[in-house]
């Protein structure tokens, strides 16, 4: 079986591509021309190079998927992941734009199933588990534009008879993430020392390991009964606060706690304080639940925590 993945040179993208490998799939990495896969050689993923812009015209992403022949498409690629990255037009040809012509091509393709990766930050904030019938209320360009990408996609793919769900991670963390998210900024400050400004910490959020998240899509694609035009979102379920969360890097780190300046920073004006998801859906469909506990999961992220020098962040990766 073969699988395309989307975003393969980013977080989320090389871990997928990862666990599918070691499932025995054939795994067909998505990309720019010139991308960087240093995420995928980290991993040790053997896979095959396929030239896909999502900023191309729908005749070229056809024709890309068509000579690719999958089985399966995982679309990890987003604009925006990173916060730095915030061009309206990037945003919407990318996000919304190229998820279009990916599905379709897919129509065209007779590709037998999609996984499309949306966001939480489709939801709005809640003080209560989110579950995944609450209309889509997002704040950020992100999550507006990831928003439009689910709805778009469902329906194309409902009026096209393609098979595609859509998976809505929460935060995640783990190996190889960009150096500018909270925990690995945290590890390397505690480990370096640098002394690092924050907020209180008390915002709720809802972490879970990316390697947990990858093992969901993995089983999701094998479901027997694939959910259709579902949407599943993957969390713990379990709330932490950000100080939570960067006291358990700390404590990876072994030191450097004192390093981090809790409640030196205001919150944002617009600061989100509580996204926490309802995660029954994933356990009664998937038979998953996030498995791997945060010490662990701070350690494994710690071993990784440096990447090479050539390395760069990219504007379309998740």
């Amino acid at each position: 079986m073969r699988v395309l993945v989307t975003g393969s040179g980013g977080f989320l993208g090389a871990h997928v591509a990862a666990r599918f490998s070691r499932g025995g799939w054939t795994v067909l990495a998505a990309g720019r021309e010139g991308g960087d896969n240093w995420r995928l050689a980290r991993l040790g993923v053997a896979a095959e190079p396929v030239r896909l812009d999502l900023t191309a015209s729908g005749e070229e992403i056809a024709a890309a998927v068509a000579e690719a022949r999958p089985d399966l498409i995982v679309h990890c690629a987003a604009y925006g992941v990173d916060y730095r990255f915030q061009e309206v037009a990037a945003s919407a040809r990318t996000n919304l734009e190229g998820t279009l012509h990916l599905v379709r091509a897919a129509a065209q393709a007779r590709v037998g199933r999609f996984v499309h990766v949306g966001t939480c930050y489709e939801y709005g904030p809640s003080d209560r588990p989110i579950a995944e019938d609450a209309l889509p209320a997002p704040r950020s360009l992100y999550g507006i534009t990831k928003a439009a990408a689910t709805l778009a996609a469902l329906g194309t793919a409902a009026s096209h008879g393609l098979a595609l769900a859509v998976v809505r991670p929460f935060g995640m963390y783990g190996p190889l993430e960009n150096d500018t998210k909270f925990v690995p900024m945290i590890l390397r400050a505690c480990r370096d020392g640098r002394r690092t400004e924050l907020t209180a910490g008390g915002q709720l959020r809802d972490y879970v390991y990316v390697g947990d998240v990858a093992e969901a899509c993995l089983r999701l694609a094998e479901l027997a009964d694939f959910p259709a035009g579902e949407i599943v979102n993957l969390g713990s379920g379990a709330p932490i606060t950000i100080r939570a969360l960067g006291e358990a890097a700390a404590g990876a780190v072994g030191h450097g706690g004192d390093a981090l300046l809790w409640g030196a920073l205001p919150y944002r004006p617009d600061e989100v304080m509580s996204i926490v998801a309802d995660a029954g859906k994933a356990a009664a469909r998937l038979g998953w639940r996030a498995s791997t506990p945060l010490d662990e999961g701070m350690r494994q992220t710690l071993a990784f925590l440096d990447p090479p020098e050539s390395s760069g962040v990219s504007p379309c990766a998740t």
